[in-house]
């Protein structure tokens, strides 16, 4: 399998990692926002940029991915062609996004039908928003590439964020990686950061 191929399938099986939080843009104070509405999830738009793609193929070896975070809803469906990077319909993006980890496969061959339940990939997706806040997922992806991702922590009006993160593969863009919608169930109380933070 030629380089690219192998990019290309491991761009593709971290678009199914569910990727992580963060309100609709300018929301000043998100606590006060779930408890005036009762509800307790946040939704972003991600633009995975594979011109930022760095790993090694080895079990251990690390990799490192960015991204552009959107307001949910701005990102398009289907084979798109806008570039992380830039604008979408005049909507700049708010945050970056980072995910970074290490392959946890492949297992030496009479090894690996012992490990088969073992993660493929450890994986940690910071969430850093423009105006301060970010969210941290900790999680792995099982040899079949589902993803399980918690929400860590947070940083500013975010700090104390626990939940867990779901996600929708969009499409992709330019780049060849996908554009994918996070949503993030936060459990209700953990985050004690204000928007002052």
């Amino acid at each position: 399998m030629n380089r690219v191929a192998k990019v290309t399938l491991f761009a593709s099986g971290l678009v199914l990692l569910p990727v992580i939080v963060s309100g609709f843009g300018p929301l000043p104070d998100f606590q006060a926002a779930v408890k005036a509405t009762g509800e307790n999830m946040l939704k972003f738009d991600v633009a995975v940029d594979c011109r930022t793609f760095i790993t090694g193929l080895n079990r251990g070896e690390v990799f490192i991915l960015n991204g552009k975070i959107f307001p949910a809803g701005t990102l398009p469906s289907g084979n798109a062609i806008n570039d992380p990077t830039q604008p979408v319909n005049g909507i700049a993006p708010i945050g970056d996004w980072i995910n970074r980890g290490q392959n946890g496969g492949p297992f030496p061959p009479a090894l690996a039908p012992s490990y088969s339940s073992a993660p493929a990939f450890l994986a940690t997706h910071y969430y850093i928003l423009n105006d301060g806040r970010a969210l941290t997922l900790e999680g792995y992806a099982s040899a079949s590439l589902v993803a399980h991702l918690s929400v860590t922590g947070g940083i500013g009006g975010f700090r104390g964020a626990a939940g867990e993160v779901g996600g929708t593969v969009l499409g992709t863009n330019v780049t060849g990686c996908p554009n994918f919608r996070a949503m993030f169930s936060i459990e209700p109380g953990s985050m004690r950061g204000t928007s002052k933070d």
